[in-house]
C-alpha cells in the first residue's frame, strides 16, 4: 500500500496532467475560430479526444482521492476540500463523456457541453488559486493558463456571434 505522501503526489500529478487534457477540450473549438491553422484544425479535430482522455486521467485522479481516504481518513483526507463542487465536477466530466461516446445525442450539446466545460475550468482556477496562496510559483501560472483560456473561448464565443450577425444582415 502506498504512504500518504506517495498518494498525494499522485493526485497533484493527475491533476496536472488532467488540466492539460482539458485544455485541449476547452481550447479546440475557440482556437481554430480565432486562429484557423494546421495545428488549430488538428486540435478541433481531436478534441473528443481529449475529453475522453481527461475523463479517464481524471477516474485515475478519483482514485488516487479514494486511495487517500482508505489511508488516513475521510475526514482528514477531505479537510478544506469543497466536496459539493468536486462532485459536480466529477459528474460533468462523465456527462461530457458520454456525450461524446454516444455521439452528441445525450444533452442539448452546445449548452450542455458549454455549461459543462466553463464549470470545470472555473473549478480548475479555483483549485490553482488556493494553492498559489502557498505555492505562487508553481500554481500561479496555471492560474494565468486558466483565467486566459476563458478569455479565449469567450473572444471566439463573441467573434462567432458577431459573424453570424454580419452574415444575417447581408
Amino acid at each position: 500500500m502506498m504512504d500518504e505522501t506517495t498518494i498525494r503526489v499522485a493526485i497533484r500529478a493527475t491533476a496536472r496532467i488532467s488540466f492539460l487534457l482539458f485544455l485541449g477540450a476547452f481550447l479546440g473549438d475557440a482556437l481554430y475560430r480565432l486562429m484557423p491553422a494546421a495545428a488549430t484544425r488538428w486540435l478541433k479535430a481531436n478534441k473528443d479526444g481529449f475529453t475522453l482522455g481527461f475523463a479517464g486521467s481524471h477516474t485515475v485522479h478519483l482514485a488516487f482521492i479514494l486511495a487517500l481516504m482508505a489511508a488516513i481518513g475521510r475526514e482528514r483526507a477531505l479537510k478544506g476540500t469543497m466536496v459539493v463542487a468536486f462532485t459536480t465536477g466529477f459528474l460533468f466530466i462523465y456527462g461530457l463523456a458520454a456525450d461524446v461516446l454516444f455521439r452528441h445525442r445525450t444533452f442539448s450539446p452546445w449548452r450542455f457541453e458549454a455549461l459543462g466545460h466553463y464549470y470545470l475550468m472555473t473549478l480548475f482556477a479555483f483549485s490553482f488559486t488556493r494553492h498559489a496562496i502557498t505555492k505562487p510559483f508553481f500554481y500561479t501560472p496555471l492560474v494565468l493558463v486558466a483565467v486566459t483560456a476563458i478569455g479565449v473561448r469567450i473572444a471566439a464565443a463573441a467573434r462567432s456571434r458577431r459573424d453570424q450577425t454580419l452574415r444575417a444582415s447581408a
